[in-house]
């Protein structure tokens, strides 16, 4: 008896284990029939929400604008607040420089310190594969969150002129 209440139990749970996979909505119908359906839902959709998070929205976009780049991240090379800070920092950024050519460097102040940051990372691996690179020069070298300029782009002109 307890076999037959088993074997009974299992085949309910199979047999509606069957009805949950169904199609209700005939979206497999083919690739053509399943676009033209999830057009007519999406026309359908009506979203409800609180106004002022399209206002958000609005100004974060703005925000990024005004900033002129995105958050990622650099390697700091040098930082000082002695006396001559300034013009340490200009010779650890030339010396750089001569170095390592490809790599952008940057020069800022931040009160009471010149630092001299590297790179535009776009994730910490990518400043971690440069720390390695840089190590041997520059050891003390550290990652760390700074506001990075968007990779240059090709512009008609440069491409013209290596066609030539």
């Amino acid at each position: 008896m307890r076999y037959l209440c088993s074997f009974i139990f299992c085949f309910l749970l199979w047999n509606s284990l069957g009805y949950a996979q169904t199609d209700t909505l005939g979206l497999n119908a083919g690739v053509s029939g399943q676009t033209a359906k999830m057009e007519e839902l999406l026309g359908k959709l009506q979203l409800r929400q609180d106004p002022r998070i399209t206002d958000l929205l609005v100004r974060h976009t703005q925000i990024n604008q005004r900033r002129q780049g995105s958050e990622g991240f650099r390697l700091e090379i040098f930082f000082s607040s002695e006396t001559k800070a300034r013009e340490q920092a200009v010779r650890v950024r030339n010396e750089f420089n001569l170095v390592f050519p490809t790599i952008p460097s940057y020069m800022l102040f931040q009160t009471p310190n010149f630092k001299v940051r590297i790179g535009d990372f776009r994730n910490k691996s990518e400043a971690l594969k440069t720390k390695a690179y840089i190590a041997s020069k520059y050891p003390n070298a550290f990652i760390v969150k700074d506001n990075i300029q968007f990779p240059e782009l090709f512009t008609e002109s440069i491409e013209q002129s290596e066609e030539q």
